[in-house]
């Protein structure tokens, strides 16, 4: 039976798929930011893959109308039965520290008229009047016109071709790239230059920006040439709130 989809009367239908783990403090500003006052400014279906919050992270999403899916903790795994749940066209991987600006739904929506576009990520802006924070802006969206799309950048892409790639694997580490790469075979990826996706700085300022863009550039250079990402997640500490349980949320 082939899967129902959601209605579409101005564009493609959106999901936006979040994995959380004690995020309570930052999901109300993204889920808010996710409902916009038009079709196109909003997603359709909002999908929070929860890890085992020990805070109010559930609560939270059932109160603001998330569909909520739970499990064991791990980013790949948590996605990947977030868009399982996921019934519509596009779908949309977000950090829970993020927030859209209004129109960049509007913005990817009308990216993926374009029928050889598989996937997309958003330009990137970090919270934080640093100088450096900008620079780190311009080579994330850098990257992203290279079709290498961290979750911070907003990933979006078909959902028949994220089927058709296999799907987020149960990585410890670099299941975004990893899907990504397999996406940028089936496809076209690219920057939807209107579409704009705030991050938190909490990230950058744990371990200070300029440590942690080098840690991320050499381990993404490892990952690139075949270091198994069992071993390249022991360098990369898990982080998020409350205990900072969550990897590479």
């Amino acid at each position: 039976m082939a899967r129902e989809t959601c209605p579409n009367p101005a564009g493609p239908s959106l999901a936006a798929i979040v994995p959380t783990l004690d995020e309570a403090s930052q999901l109300p500003s993204l889920l808010a930011s996710l409902r916009g006052p038009e079709w196109l400014d909003s997603a359709q279906e909002i999908i929070v893959s929860d890890g085992g919050s020990a805070d109010a992270t559930a609560a939270l999403a059932a109160r603001h109308g998330a569909n909520l899916v739970t499990g064991e903790p791990g980013r790949g795994g948590q996605l990947a039965r977030g868009a399982a749940r996921a019934r519509s066209e596009l779908l949309l991987f977000l950090h829970a520290d993020a927030r859209l600006r209004p129109g960049s739904l509007r913005a990817v929506r009308a990216a993926f008229e374009d029928p050889e576009l598989v996937a997309t990520g958003m330009c990137q802006r970090i919270d934080h009047p640093g100088r450096i924070f900008r620079w780190i802006e311009r080579m994330a969206n850098r990257r992203v016109s290279w079709g290498w799309i961290y979750g911070d950048s907003g990933l979006v892409c078909r959902r028949e071709a994220y089927e058709r790639v296999g799907g987020f694997r149960p990585l410890p580490i670099f299941e975004d790239l990893d899907l990504s790469r397999r996406l940028k075979r089936a496809g076209r990826v690219g920057l939807v230059s209107g579409a704009f996706l705030t991050v938190s700085s909490r990230r950058w300022e744990r371990e200070g920006p300029v440590r942690r863009t080098i840690k991320n550039w050499c381990l993404t250079l490892a990952w690139a040439v075949g270091v198994a990402p069992e071993r390249l997640a022991r360098f990369y500490p898990p982080h998020g709130e409350a205990k900072d349980r969550n990897v590479r949320s």
